[in-house]
């Protein structure tokens, strides 16, 4: 049982009374535990409808490790590549193919975090200044948290499986039950889509459009964000990395998965994943739009938080103080480090 469940509630009540968010869909884990609470509503004026089990949030960055990571992960156990391996292996027509696997994986390649005013180009201007991105920093020596290097490690899963969403719901989503998550999902009704940002230049809020600018250029499937999933499917995910990769006897994640994220944890991150503290063993992710996953995988262990912080604007800020100290205390009250 997570000790601090009380008080992991009252912040978010707190967070929610102070309107740093409008709703708050979160979820608790634990080997007898399996809590699901729905705060509040999608938003305000005609988006205050209150949240319920079914409705779908714009993961953003969470793509990065329910998706790419899992898969990667998964390649690697099945020796189809190798953490050592240049992307240059896979990717062509890259300015920088010495990279490796595990240097995208934990965003200490040297890449830049961003290619900036994405909106303004064409998907194929997009993915040439992706390709063509110099360094910043000499590879292994600083950690620059990366959309770049996860987009590449999408591209490395399209070399291999032939398309990234397909391969996603293949051979992640569908296995563990995940019936509702995937990319540019169908929208036969808008108001099981959380809305995210209020964007003019897009038609305005935004419902089941995806919310990061170079996904949107990508047609919405790209490995650092896009991805959609309601809180339930998330606790699947949860559920098999609390499992040692394991969900209804079917082995998702190869067992030495696990000794890779506590081999690779080294300046606050490990393969995918941020650390909260050194080991590998306290993990955690954040999303753009507001959302995040925490995993203690020694007290087996799992926090699923998800909101529509950018609703209606992104200049709206205020919830990151309260997910930060939400997660602080599913760890027991560790502080993170840095």
């Amino acid at each position: 049982m997570i000790e601090n469940r009380q008080a992991i509630n009252d912040v978010l009540q707190t967070a929610l009374a102070s309107r740093s968010v409008y709703g708050i869909s979160y979820a608790l884990i634990g080997p007898e535990q399996n809590e699901l609470h729905y705060l509040g509503f999608q938003g305000r004026g005609n988006d205050a409808i209150p949240l319920a089990p079914d409705m779908l949030y714009d993961l953003a960055s969470l793509t990065k490790i329910v998706g790419t990571t899992t898969r990667i992960l998964q390649l690697i156990g099945a020796n189809i590549i190798q953490l050592t391996d240049p992307v240059g292996k896979y990717v062509t027509g890259l300015r920088q193919p010495q990279l490796t696997i595990g240097q995208l994986l934990c965003h200490d390649s040297g890449l830049p975090a961003d290619i900036p005013n994405a909106l303004d180009l064409s998907a194929a201007g997009l993915i040439e200044k992706i390709k063509q991105a110099p360094l910043i920093a000499a590879p292994g020596t600083q950690t620059i948290y990366s959309d770049l290097g996860f987009i590449q490690l999408g591209w490395v899963i399209q070399h291999i499986d032939g398309d990234l969403a397909a391969s996603l719901q293949d051979n992640v989503f569908a296995p563990l039950g995940m019936h509702d998550t995937g990319f540019n999902p169908a929208i036969a009704n808008a108001r099981r889509f959380v809305p995210t940002e209020d964007v003019p230049a897009r038609g305005g809020v935004l419902r089941g459009q995806v919310h990061d600018e170079k996904a949107a250029v990508l047609h919405g499937v790209s490995g650092h964000a896009g991805l959609f999933a309601p809180l339930t499917d998330l606790t699947h995910f949860v559920r098999m990395y609390l499992q040692a990769g394991r969900y209804q006897g079917q082995q998702i994640l190869p067992p030495q998965a696990f000794d890779l994220l506590r081999q690779y944890a080294a300046n606050g991150r490990t393969l995918g994943w941020q650390c909260w503290q050194p080991g590998g063993t306290r993990l955690w992710h954040t999303g753009f739009t507001g959302t995040s996953i925490a995993l203690d995988l020694t007290a087996r262990t799992g926090f699923v938080c998800l909101t529509n912080r950018v609703y209606p604007t992104r200049n709206h800020q205020s919830w990151l103080k309260w997910r930060r100290l939400a997660a602080g205390l599913f760890f027991n009250g560790l502080e993170k480090i840095n």
